[in-house]
């Protein structure tokens, strides 16, 4: 398997983080799934060639390859820390609009009486 094979790979991995990008900066739900999906079988397919080239004998990392790979990290780890952002902001927001009821939950009634009966009762 030439090594050709194996950076055509590598550049559906990089052509997938470019389109998850430009998802994100759209803010299109759809485009980011699609995107996503994209780029898990870019992934998926990546590790199958590279295992091929290993099973065939073939050191499949070139130093340039490597370092491709790496950006590619990086640039997971970002959109990663984006989505984190992202998905704290909404939950302070949601939290600002949905504000905890004052009822309480299956055992959250029992929470502020409970200790205390049971505190008293161990009291001297």
């Amino acid at each position: 398997m030439p090594a050709v094979d194996l950076s055509a790979a590598v550049s559906a991995i990089e052509l997938g983080l470019q389109a998850l990008d430009a998802a994100f900066s759209a803010h299109d739900p759809g485009a980011i799934e699609a995107s996503s999906q994209a780029l898990h079988k870019a992934l998926a397919d990546a590790v199958v060639v590279f295992r091929h080239a290993s099973r065939d004998g073939k050191s499949p990392m070139t130093p340039e390859l490597r370092q491709r790979l790496l950006l590619a990290q990086a640039r997971v780890m970002g959109q990663q820390q984006t989505v984190h952002r992202a998905a704290g902001s909404i939950e302070r927001t949601l939290s600002v609009l949905l504000p905890q009821t004052e009822s309480p939950s299956a055992y959250g009634g029992l929470s502020g009486r409970s200790g205390a009966f049971g505190i008293k009762g161990y009291q001297p």
